[in-house]
């Protein structure tokens, strides 16, 4: 009975991957790809001793080997859609948000507008009593104090027109002959111009940088809440990886991730 040589069976096999890849263009890298695989493992089937077959186990796992390759493939190239799908929507997202003013991490001064609002946010830990509001200017003096009465643990939004004044987007119900700028309009004779019921309008604070501070009484202790300001989206900056980044009114800038609440004007 004749026997076989395997003494040059690696090289056999390498020699018909060679022959079946020759005239295939170069690969851009050295990483094998799925197709060449396949064809390496072909060869070493065609190759093989057949008095001494390849081990089915071992044939199974080089399969197993092969598809793992190819999932591995598959998951990068969703995973990169995925991520590229994720920088866009975000990209999209950000830039909605120009002109709109959003309330930021670390913000502690809102910009009042011409005809403009300004907005604060606080997080109550616990229900207040004795709930009080205050604003100052950007040179820290004190223009006026609204008292709130009590609110429960959680959210506090405040909004303010240089005038008027909301509370989680119910109007507060002033007292406005209590208000320390008493300033009305006038016509061009000098004399007030009154509204519908004979009372002479107030003139509202002028646009300008402000500052909300919130207090009140927790189980019998007075104090003072972390307030947040709202500020206007002038632009959005893209990093090379997509990331997107807020320039804010006054120079300040953000992170999507900062962003507390969006608010509607």
């Amino acid at each position: 009975m004749s026997t076989i040589d395997n003494s040059n069976a690696a090289s056999s096999v390498l020699d018909q991957y060679s022959n079946t890849t020759k005239n295939a263009e170069a690969p851009k890298t050295n990483e094998m790809g799925q197709d060449e695989f396949l064809k390496l493992m072909i060869a070493e089937l065609n190759n093989q001793n057949p008095l001494d077959p390849q081990d089915n186990g071992e044939f199974i796992a080089q399969l197993a080997q092969f598809s793992t390759v190819e999932g591995l493939d598959k998951l990068n190239n969703t995973t990169e859609g995925m991520s590229d799908g994720m920088r866009s929507s975000q990209a999209l997202q950000a830039s909605s948000l120009v002109g709109q003013s959003v309330i930021v991490e670390g913000n502690k001064m809102g910009l009042l507008l011409n005809k403009g609002i300004v907005s604060g946010y606080s997080e109550l830990p616990e229900s207040t009593t004795d709930l009080k509001l205050t604003i100052e200017d950007e040179n820290g003096q004190l223009l006026e104090q609204f008292s709130l009465g009590n609110h429960a643990e959680g959210e506090m939004s405040v909004r303010w027109d240089g005038l008027n004044l909301m509370m989680d987007g119910e109007i507060v119900d002033l007292d406005y002959s209590k208000l320390n700028r008493q300033e009305f309009y006038v016509d061009e004779n000098g004399e007030q111009v009154l509204d519908e019921s004979g009372n002479p309008i107030h003139v509202p604070y002028p646009p300008g940088e402000y500052s909300f501070k919130v207090s009140g009484s927790v189980a019998g202790v007075t104090e003072e809440f972390a307030t947040l300001m709202s500020a206007r989206v002038d632009s959005v900056s893209l990093s090379p990886t997509g990331a997107a980044t807020l320039n804010l009114a006054g120079g300040m800038r953000a992170g999507m991730d900062e962003i507390k609440q969006i608010v509607n004007e």
